[in-house]
């Protein structure tokens, strides 16, 4: 773009004006923020600022400390390529029983979401800046904060292209700029036990991402936002993230955001911090900080790759229940259905949503389950751990063993992987996403505008619509794009064209339907209403 020689010189004698210049005599995007200059680029009609760093990097002493503002910048920042993600690893969390079932999926997924050239390190809290072509201060743009899934171990904004929706925005003449961000996972993010709640470590992944959204209230104005509209949109974990930035602070936004998205993932009842002490336990002495007087402070000390390896210690699938979010009583004051209970929720609109089949991902790594036995055994050790072997009768009277009744749903006796594989995936899809959405709705909606939606399209042999599904609609673009779009800009889903959307309410709970072949229909959200209450109501007695 210009010489290394001349772009030093510029730096060194502060001539920032001149280098603004150059940049713009070259046509190459730029915004200045504080002293700093970011060069972007520009692709089609979308202008990308990438890499640009939210909060200063959580190394050294600041491994496993609360994030700290970025900035002021000054000087030249190449914005052109993403930084690092994360600290994560890619392997499968489904077992090998199960996987070669979610086959087609991964192949319409990876063909949607191709993975990007990237690499991984602690120095990772960095966002990406998606702006229409030629975008101004001053034009105020509404503004979505994308959340990338999944489960918390893995992923980060390179992984999905904001310029898709960016550019189709654009094209139906409703411009929005979208914010890709990193957020620490894994142990960085989320470790649990007495010391980090004594240092007011916990949920940190949680608490970077509310420092992007205090980013996005300084600086958007520099590429033309605006920050009365800010859009919280997540899947997966970025959808249970964008609920908790709501239930966080006693519902008090800040203004940092004005509205939320939410597929696939809903605040569910926590273990607490002292619950998985253990798992805070077994980090330390899988390192050489086994027997130290300062535990935590020994975890900042010793080398990354030690630290990594053992964070990765244990079997893929254990990882879920390891670094998760968890009740600390301080950035999340009390579990999530007593602060909506309370009322204590941020007073926005906002989307929730849920695909047909959630349960079946979660029900391929529980195929060596083939008898009602072995499903009770699972219920009362790890689905809802603690309730009784009544109760479970009670679960089984409302989820029969027949296919034909189980997930993927309206298959009949179809894709019956076991005998108790689609009632396994029925039970799981309606513990920890219908029952939570429901919740969530029917203590929201009397006090703010709520739509939801339930996605049946993409029904894939064995899995069905399964978790994420909607994710090749709404980036492919398809028809939810324009829906977002226009609750980004707007506050309401509704565009003008096609089916109207109602909002729900409990007296009304209509809700959006989508099926296989991509039509809408407008329908009661009432099904498996006595399975869905029962639960969820053993579900806040006994949180997985």
């Amino acid at each position: 773009m210009f010489g290394l020689r001349s772009l030093t010189l510029f730096i060194l004698t502060g001539l920032s004006s001149s280098l603004a210049s150059i940049l713009r005599a070259q046509g190459s995007p730029f915004v200045i923020l504080d002293k700093g200059i970011f060069a972007g680029k520009s692709i089609n009609h979308t202008d990308q600022y990438l890499g640009i760093p939210y909060a200063q990097p959580p190394v050294g002493d600041l491994r496993f400390r609360l994030p700290v503002a970025a900035g002021p910048y000054d000087g030249f920042y190449n914005a052109t390529m993403f930084g690092d993600v994360c600290p994560q690893d890619g392997d499968s969390l489904i077992a090998a029983s199960g996987a070669a079932y979610l086959e087609p999926f991964e192949a319409l997924f990876y063909e949607t979401f191709p993975t990007p050239n990237i690499t991984q390190s602690e120095d990772c809290l960095s966002l990406n800046v998606y702006v229409p072509a030629g975008t101004k201060p001053g034009a105020n743009l509404p503004v979505v904060m994308w959340l990338s899934p999944a489960s918390f171990l893995f992923g980060g904004g390179p992984f999905f292209d904001g310029a898709v929706i960016v550019e189709h925005s654009v094209k139906i003449n409703q411009p929005v700029i979208l914010v890709s961000i990193n957020y620490r996972l894994n142990a960085f993010g989320f470790l649990p036990g007495r010391e980090a709640k004594d240092a007011g470590i916990t949920n940190l992944g949680l608490r970077d991402q509310r420092q992007a959204l205090r980013w996005i209230q300084q600086y958007i104005f520099g590429f033309g936002g605006d920050k009365r509209r800010v859009t919280v949109w997540g899947a997966n974990s970025g959808s249970i993230s964008a609920g908790f930035q709501m239930l966080n602070n006693g519902g008090d936004s800040e203004g940092l955001f004005s509205g939320a998205w939410m597929q696939s993932g809903i605040p569910l009842p926590l273990n607490t911090y002292s619950d998985l002490q253990g798992t805070y336990d077994i980090l330390v002495n899988k390192t050489s900080c086994q027997g130290s007087s300062d535990s935590l402070d020994c975890l900042r000390k010793i080398p990354f790759d030690e630290l990594y390896e053992a964070m990765l210690s244990a079997p893929a699938a254990e990882r879920f229940g390891r670094w998760q979010i968890v009740l600390d009583y301080d950035f999340i004051a009390q579990q999530p259905e007593t602060l909506l209970s309370q009322g204590k929720v941020a007073r926005v609109p906002f989307i929730i949503s849920c695909t047909d089949d959630e349960g079946t991902l979660g029900a391929l790594n529980l195929t060596s389950i083939t008898t009602d036995n072995g499903t009770a055994t699972w219920i009362m050790d790890e689905g809802l751990p603690g309730v009784s072997m009544e109760q479970v009768e009670q679960i089984f009277a409302l989820y029969p063993s027949d296919p034909a009744a189980g997930s993927p749903f309206d298959t009949g006796d179809l894709y019956a992987i076991t005998p108790q594989y689609k009632r396994l995936a029925a039970i799981i899809g309606d513990i920890e996403y219908h029952s939570q959405r429901r919740f969530f709705l029917n203590h929201t909606s009397g006090q703010q505008n709520a739509w939801s939606y339930l996605s049946k399209q993409f029904k894939i042999p064995y899995v069905g619509s399964v978790d994420l599904s909607d994710l090749l609609n709404i980036w492919g673009p398809g028809d939810l794009t324009d829906r977002l779009i226009n609750f980004v800009a707007t506050g309401n889903p509704n565009h003008g064209s096609g089916v109207y959307w109602p909002q729900w309410t409990i007296s009304a709970p209509h809700q959006l339907n989508i099926h296989n072949d991509s039509s809408f229909t407008v329908e009661d959200d009432d099904f498996r209403a006595e399975g869905i209450e029962l639960l969820m109501a053993l579900n806040i007695q006994h949180p997985e």
